[in-house]
């Protein structure tokens, strides 16, 4: 078989520019984005309950408010799944803290690969791989808060495989900015067989760091977002579209677990869930 220009086994990494603010955080503290009034009166319909997300990430740090994961592994050679970057324990506990402030779906189950270094980077056949467990692991959605500038079919494969199967895929689109012409979305999320996810400023506008294009399906919060560290048992505030990429499979959680205790099927295609979005998000910039 021939070789084509997407045969190569490129590097993903975390999204470039991502902001990070050390210190000491309050864990009873409101968060912006989780305002307790509103989010109570969601969790009173769905909490998440008996829905596995999968966050593919730099590994997780067993926080005192994240459960343990029901399944873990490593796709970085010599690194065990602990996380010794942040980036990986802070998405978690975006998705599914038990801490009300934190987690968007704090009933939900979760399942950790590691397919990024401690420093950061990995492969792309690592992330292929680590799709394709997260599946056979049994996760029903997927989180990756990570990118690269290039195509790689064996994960746009996995990703179409885990679709197929009524697992939703979440990526983050990257923090590269968008002017409103040139598409500034990485890879995998750019391959628009995935849930795409940029990031919301405070004001609900979008952030100025978020990139764009005609892949993004939906948008959230992703300035300022405080969540678990993996230094003991604090919490650090982050911003990026791997910060919103978590809290919109935290929704997803959300809508699986209702949909679930309604009798409802699950969605088996990015395009039955992106119809979805389209039908029930509000268009902030109409």
């Amino acid at each position: 078989m021939s070789a084509t220009a997407t045969d190569y086994d490129p590097i993903i990494e975390l999204p470039p520019d991502l902001q990070i603010a050390e210190g000491p955080a309050i864990q009873s503290r409101e968060t912006w984005h989780l305002p307790r009034d509103k989010w109570r009166k969601i969790r009173e319909q769905s909490a998440g309950a008996g829905v596995k997300v999968a966050v593919l990430d730099t590994g997780y740090y067993q926080h005192p408010t994240l459960p343990k994961a029901l399944a873990e592994r490593s796709f970085i050679r010599g690194q065990g799944v602990a996380d010794g970057n942040g980036h990986g324990t802070h998405c978690a506990g975006t998705v599914l803290s038990r801490d009300e402030d934190i987690g968007v779906a704090p009933q939900a189950e979760l399942i950790v690969g590691k397919v990024l270094s401690n420093g950061g980077s990995g492969s792309s056949s690592g992330i292929a791989a680590g799709v394709n467990w997260a599946i056979d692991a049994g996760a029903d959605i997927i989180s990756m808060s990570l990118g690269g500038g290039s195509r790689y079919e064996p994960t746009v494969t996995a990703i179409k495989r885990a679709f197929s199967k009524g697992i939703i895929v979440c990526c983050a689109a990257g923090n590269s900015g968008f002017n409103g012409s040139r598409n500034t979305i990485g890879y995998p999320a750019r391959s628009g067989e995935s849930i795409c996810v940029g990031a919301l400023a405070s004001n609900y506008r979008p952030a100025g760091f978020s990139s764009g294009g005609s892949q993004m399906v939906i948008a959230a919060p992703g300035q300022n977002i405080l969540s678990c560290s993996h230094r003991g048992s604090g919490f650090v505030t982050m911003s990026g579209t791997s910060m919103a990429t978590p809290m919109v499979a935290g929704e997803f959680a959300l809508i699986v677990s209702m949909m679930r205790a309604q009798g409802q099927a699950s969605w088996n295609s990015v395009q039955a869930v992106n119809e979805f979005v389209k039908a029930n998000a509000t268009d902030l910039l109409a």
